[in-house]
């Protein structure tokens, strides 16, 4: 249940690409990503009212530290996107499945199947493919979004194993929240180092959109990912959420009308190839302990 909980996300998270590339037209990222967050710790605020759950030592420390590491991916992968392509953004967010097992082996000491590693190393061929990074004729702007969104998936690795490390100590709804405000505060201080704007004609959309990604994918999705990262590995959520450039390819392709080339379908063919590699692996791993 945990891992399909984490797979339905991931299908959703892929949608958010094309919608915060075009919302990126009307508004300037602080002021998008204040108001996303605002909605995102507005709600969870509402939740822990409702349930009056305790808020536990360190719970500031830990959701802080979450917050700090999902501020910098939400901020690069944000900026990023005004440069390059929904696609090449969701494939290099996707690289944080390379970090994970790193991260989780020689930083925590966490035992790493075999099978993870091989569903690994089929999903950063898939992401080599798809982001062809030494291949020319790309322009610079697109080569700057790139590296941005490299560093955003640096800071997404760290979440994510983190969030397996944390989450188990916490109330879900103060935990959440925690993470979030810390965000929402990054955000708030952005919005005055930047040319602040948002275009009142797209304010629907803009509203729209601020919902979406707040409501749903942010305070429904932190939610749902402390949850079943209680009861799933760091690396197998990592090999789930590589599915995420997929689904946003796909969304883009569809209803956004971006091209993909059949190095890119070869590409998310390897990623999901890899994704069913670390999953059935693991079960058969598991199976013969």
């Amino acid at each position: 249940m945990a891992d399909l909980s984490l797979l339905v996300l991931t299908l959703l998270w892929g949608t958010s690409f094309h919608l915060v590339k075009v919302v990126l037209e009307a508004a300037s990222p602080g002021v998008f990503l204040a108001a996303r967050f605002a909605a995102a710790a507005g709600a969870l605020g509402l939740v822990w009212a409702v349930r009056r759950d305790p808020a536990g030592p360190r719970l500031w420390r830990d959701g802080g530290l979450l917050g700090v590491f999902a501020l910098g991916g939400f901020l690069l992968q944000t900026v990023g996107l005004r440069f390059t392509t929904p696609s090449r953004s969701a494939f290099l967010t996707a690289l944080s499945v390379l970090i994970v097992p790193f991260v989780a082996r020689f930083a925590l000491g966490r035992a790493v199947r075999a099978s993870a590693w091989v569903g690994v190393a089929l999903a950063v061929v898939g992401l080599a493919l798809l982001t062809r990074p030494f291949e020319g004729g790309i322009a610079s702007d697109v080569r700057l979004g790139d590296a941005l969104t490299a560093g955003c998936a640096v800071s997404y690795a760290l979440m994510i194993v983190f969030t397996s490390e944390w989450s188990p100590r916490h109330a879900l709804a103060p935990f959440v929240l925690a993470e979030v405000a810390v965000v929402l505060l990054g955000a708030v201080l952005l919005v005055p180092l930047e040319t602040p704007r948002l275009d009142v004609a797209r304010l629907p959309s803009f509203t729209a959109t601020v919902l979406f990604t707040g409501l749903v994918l942010t305070a429904g999705a932190f939610f749902v990912m402390a949850w079943a990262q209680r009861r799933t590995t760091a690396v197998r959520a990592a090999l789930i959420f590589s599915l995420e450039p997929v689904s946003a390819a796909l969304f883009s392709s569809l209803y956004g009308g971006e091209r993909l080339l059949l190095a890119d379908w070869a590409g998310g063919a390897l990623v999901v190839l890899g994704v069913v590699a670390g999953e059935v692996g693991g079960a058969l791993e598991r199976a013969k302990a």
